[in-house]
C-alpha cells in the first residue's frame, strides 16, 4: 500500500490544542489530500469529514484523540479507538483545518479530483450522485486499499498546472538543495563547495567558483547571491 503524505494544520482555538504537542510541528497526518467522506448531518445535510490516518499514528497519538474524543462524546477511550480502526480512521470536520500539505500521492489524487470535477455531471442530480459515487470507488480501490504508486515529482514541470504555486516552486527548490546537500561531507558544506556545485547544477546561466580572500583576482570577481 502506498505510504499516504497527506497532513493538515488546524485553526486556532481548534479542539485539539490540549494533544498538538503529541505532533511534529503540530501537523496531523490525513489518508486523503481532499474530504472524501460525506456523511448526513442532523438536519440530513452532507458533511464533509477529514480522516485521520491511524497508519501514520503512533499508540501515544492514537490513544490521545481516543480520550479527546471519548471525553467529548462521554465514551469509553477503547470503545472510540476500536471504532477507528473499524472504520479505518478518526473523523475530523473540515471546519478546524487551516492548511494542507502533501507530496507525491497528494497532488497525484488532486489533479485526478481537478480532472473529475471538470468533467463531472452537476452535482445533486443523479447523474452527479452516481459519477461522485463510481469517483469515490475508485480512488478507494486503487488509493486507499491499493497499491497505486503516484508519478514522482522532481520539479515543478512534474506538478499539475492548476495546482502550481510560487511558494510551492520554492519549496520544490528547496528541497533540491537539502537532498543534494546530503550527499556532501560537513567538510565541503563549510568550506562552500557543496553550495557552488549545486549552484551550478540549479543556475547554469551563471558559472560559480570558490575564491579565497588571499585570492589577487577577488576584488575583480563578480560575486552571485
Amino acid at each position: 500500500m502506498t505510504k499516504h503524505d497527506t497532513w493538515v494544520k488546524l485553526k486556532p482555538g481548534n479542539p485539539y490544542e490540549p494533544i498538538l504537542e503529541l505532533f511534529t510541528d503540530g501537523m496531523i497526518p490525513m489518508r486523503d489530500p481532499f474530504p472524501m467522506e460525506r456523511p448526513k448531518g442532523p438536519n440530513n445535510e452532507q458533511i464533509a469529514l477529514w480522516i485521520v490516518d491511524l497508519e501514520r499514528l503512533s499508540s501515544i497519538q492514537i490513544q490521545a484523540i481516543a480520550r479527546l474524543i471519548g471525553n467529548v462524546r462521554n465514551a469509553d477511550v477503547n470503545e472510540v479507538a476500536a471504532e477507528a480502526l473499524q472504520e479505518g480512521g478518526f473523523a475530523m470536520s473540515e471546519v478546524w483545518v487551516e492548511s494542507m500539505q502533501c507530496w507525491a500521492e497528494g497532488f497525484a489524487r488532486s489533479k485526478e479530483l481537478a480532472d473529475f470535477l471538470e468533467t463531472a455531471p452537476p452535482p445533486g442530480t443523479p447523474e452527479g450522485r452516481k459519477a461522485w459515487s463510481d469517483f469515490s470507488d475508485d480512488q478507494y480501490e486503487r488509493w486507499i486499499y491499493g497499491d497505486e504508486e503516484p508519478p514522482l515529482i522532481r520539479s515543478i514541470e512534474d506538478i499539475d498546472p492548476r495546482l502550481r504555486t510560487p511558494e510551492l516552486e520554492q519549496a520544490l527548490k528547496q528541497v533540491q538543495i537539502e537532498q543534494q546537500l546530503s550527499n556532501y561531507s560537513v567538510f565541503d558544506v563549510l568550506t562552500g563547495r557543496a553550495m557552488v556545485d549545486i549552484l551550478n547544477r540549479t543556475d547554469p546561466k551563471n558559472t560559480y567558483s570558490l575564491i579565497g580572500l588571499d585570492d589577487e583576482d577577488f576584488e575583480d570577481s563578480e560575486v552571485y547571491e
